[in-house]
C-alpha cells in the first residue's frame, strides 16, 4: 500500500466499486438484502451524470432482477458479467478514498435527510464488507489480494461491453433499454 504510486480515485471509479461490492453481495441469493437496496440508493445519488450511459446502475439493478426472477421461479439466470472468485478487494486507502468521494457527491447532490442517511449506510456497509478496520488492525492482504484502479476500469469496460452487448442482440435501441430498466425501491423523500 505505498502511496507513491497511488492514483487517486474518480467519482466513476468510486461509483463502480459501489456496483461492484453491491452486486457481489448479491450472488446465490434468493432475496434482496436491504443492505444492497441501500448500496443502490447510493450509487443511484452519487452517480448521476457519471458518464458512463447509465451502465452501473442497469448493472446492479439487473442483478437485483434476477434474484427476484430466482425468488418467483426458482431459475438461475446467468449474470451480466462474472466476478472474479475470490473478489480481490480494495486496499484501506482506496476504502477511504471511496467513501470520500461518495459522501462528497452525494453532499453536492443536496439530499434529502433519508437520502443522506441511506448513503452513510453505504459508506459503513462498504467498510463493513470489505473489513477495513481488519485490515488496519492486522494489515493482512485478503485471499483475492487488492484491488487495483485498473481494476475498476476493467470492470466498466466489461459491464458497459455487456451491455452493448445485449442491446445488440435485442435489437434494442439505447433510449429504449433506458426506458426498460428495472426500477428499484425509489429513495425516501423526507
Amino acid at each position: 500500500m505505498n502511496n507513491d504510486n497511488r492514483t487517486p480515485l474518480t467519482i466513476l471509479e468510486a461509483c463502480t466499486l459501489l456496483a461492484r461490492e453491491t452486486v457481489s453481495m448479491l450472488e446465490g441469493l434468493d432475496q434482496l438484502p436491504a443492505s444492497a437496496v441501500t448500496l443502490r440508493g447510493a450509487l443511484a445519488l452519487a452517480g448521476e451524470d457519471l458518464g458512463d450511459g447509465g451502465a452501473l446502475l442497469a448493472w446492479v439493478d439487473s442483478e437485483m432482477e434476477m434474484v427476484r426472477h430466482f425468488a418467483e421461479t426458482n431459475e438461475q439466470t446467468t449474470p451480466l458479467v462474472e466476478l472474479e472468485v475470490p473478489c480481490a478487494i480494495p486496499d484501506p486507502i482506496m476504502q477511504l478514498d471511496a467513501s470520500c468521494i461518495l459522501l462528497k457527491a452525494a453532499a453536492q447532490r443536496q439530499p434529502t435527510e433519508a437520502q443522506w442517511q441511506t448513503t452513510l449506510e453505504a459508506v459503513r456497509l462498504l467498510m463493513e464488507i470489505d473489513g477495513l478496520d481488519d485490515m488496519v488492525l492486522t494489515a493482512k492482504a485478503p485471499s483475492g489480494g487488492f484491488l487495483r484502479v485498473q481494476d475498476l476500469r476493467s470492470q466498466l469496460e466489461r459491464v458497459q461491453a455487456a451491455f452493448r452487448g445485449n442491446q445488440q442482440e435485442a435489437s434494442v435501441s439505447p433510449r429504449e433499454a433506458a426506458f426498460s430498466e428495472v426500477e428499484a425501491p425509489p429513495l425516501k423523500k423526507a
